[in-house]
Order: structure tokens, then C-alpha cells, then sequence
């Protein structure tokens, strides 16, 4: 695991904290992303908007499965040449997610919000969805206030994967999901043209889950972007001052 603290420059009469939990991409590194993800954090702060100041402790863990590449892991594998349409073996990914439960659970303070890319990014969805389902594993105070996905999407399976009914392709219910019932407030930041690896009509039937999304559309692929003016950020910013707290 990998901590980074970050806050804002300036000083203010009042800062609010927020605690994040950060899963990285298929193949990464936590401590790599962990990188990326301070360095978007400190722009973000570093936008010019009134008070309150934000301090923001954000932990990186490393998902469970060695990737073939040195050093680097995976939530899951895929499967179909790594298009990543359907996961190889469910159980992968439901002990992933019960990793990811007893991390949330046993946190002291409780995590705010859970910050996901890629493949980081689906597991996100999976916690808002099975949270969404009634999962046991996802109940309770211990639970996070919000998720962000950072290049990411629903894994079209993910309507199968707790009970296995194993429907066809082309059959609606399992891809769709709830349009606009899950409640968790999510924030999209995404390429949704040209991401190279999720089709926009993946991501546009990801936000449509939700019924307290907010979308933040970039051009610069598959990655955390570099935000390109001052009001992209201070729209995520807002975010994520709505669910600051003091201490």
C-alpha cells in the first residue's frame, strides 16, 4: 500500500479532509499510480475557488494477481486476447472484491470515496452495483459516499457474476443494468471519442446507471488526463468538496 497526502496551497480559515482508496489499471502499479493520481490531485487543488481548502489522503493498494509483466498486477484476467469484454474465471474477481470490502471495512476513519482507472475503474462500478444489489459485502456504515472512474466502464458480466445465470450475449438485462437507479454519486472523467480501449457507447451506458452522475469529457485517450483549463477543475473540485468533511 502507498499513501499520498495532498492539499491545497493556500490558507483558509476552514479545510475539509477527505480519505480515498485508489485501485489501480489491468497491469499497473499502485505505486506508479499512485503518482499519476497525486499529480492530478495537486492541479485539482491548485485552482483558484473559495473556501474550504481540501486535504486529501489518498491510499493506493495493489490489486491481488500478478500480471507477465515484472512487478506490475491485475484485478482479473481477461479473457478473448484481452479485449476485456468478459472475464476468464468470476472468481477472480469476486475475491478481488471481497479484498476490496475488507479493506473498506477495516478502515479507521472510513473512506469517503473510492477512485478507480481502467480496470481499477470497473471494479469501481462493481462496488457501486453490488452496493446497489444488496451485496452484503457492500453494506454498511463502513461503505464510501461516492466512486470515481478515471477511463473506465461496466464489465458487460458484471449483471451475471453474483448468482451466475450465464444469459446470452445479445440477451439486455445483464448490459444495461438499472438505467438511472444506482444512487451513488458517480464522476465520470473519460475520453469518450477515442479512449482506445472502451467504445463511447460503453461509457455512455456506464453513466447512464446512475442517477447522480457527473461527466467530465477529455481527448487525451486512455490515461489521467492533464486538465486543460481552469474550469475542468474546478468542476472536479466541486465534487469532491461535496463530500469533504471536518475533523
Amino acid at each position: 500500500m502507498v499513501v499520498i497526502n495532498v492539499s491545497s496551497p493556500r490558507q483558509a480559515s476552514e479545510t475539509k479532509h477527505l480519505r480515498l482508496l485508489a485501485l489501480h489499471g489491468h497491469g499497473g502499479r499502485h505505486r506508479q499510480f499512485c503518482e499519476q493520481l497525486e499529480e492530478f490531485l495537486r492541479s485539482i487543488l491548485a485552482s483558484q475557488m473559495q473556501e474550504p481548502n481540501l486535504a486529501i489522503e489518498c491510499r493506493c493498494i495493489a490489486a491481488p494477481y500478478p500480471s507477465e509483466r515484472a512487478e506490475r498486477h491485475m484485478w482479473w484476467s481477461y479473457d478473448e486476447g484481452g479485449s476485456g469484454d468478459r472475464p476468464v474465471d468470476w472468481a477472480e474477481m469476486e475475491k478481488s472484491l471481497t479484498k476490496i470490502a475488507e479493506e473498506l471495512e477495516g478502515a479507521c476513519p472510513a473512506y469517503d470515496g473510492v477512485v478507480g482507472f481502467s480496470q481499477g475503474a470497473e471494479m469501481v462500478h462493481s462496488i457501486a452495483l453490488l452496493h446497489h444489489r444488496g451485496d452484503p459485502r457492500f453494506l454498511g456504515a463502513f461503505m464510501p459516499r461516492f466512486v470515481v472512474s478515471f477511463s473506465g466502464a461496466v464489465n458487460p458480466g458484471h449483471f451475471e457474476s453474483v448468482g451466475g445465470m450465464f444469459l446470452p450475449r445479445d440477451f439486455p438485462a445483464p448490459y444495461l443494468g438499472p438505467q438511472g437507479t444506482v444512487d451513488m454519486p458517480c464522476l465520470f472523467i473519460g475520453d469518450y471519442a477515442t479512449d482506445g480501449w472502451y467504445s463511447s457507447s460503453r461509457f455512455d451506458s456506464t453513466t447512464r446507471l446512475y442517477s447522480q452522475a457527473c461527466v467530465l469529457r477529455h481527448d487525451q485517450r486512455h490515461r489521467l488526463p492533464k486538465l486543460p483549463d481552469t474550469s475542468a477543475a474546478q468542476e472536479v473540485r466541486r465534487f469532491l468538496a461535496r463530500f469533504a468533511r471536518q475533523r
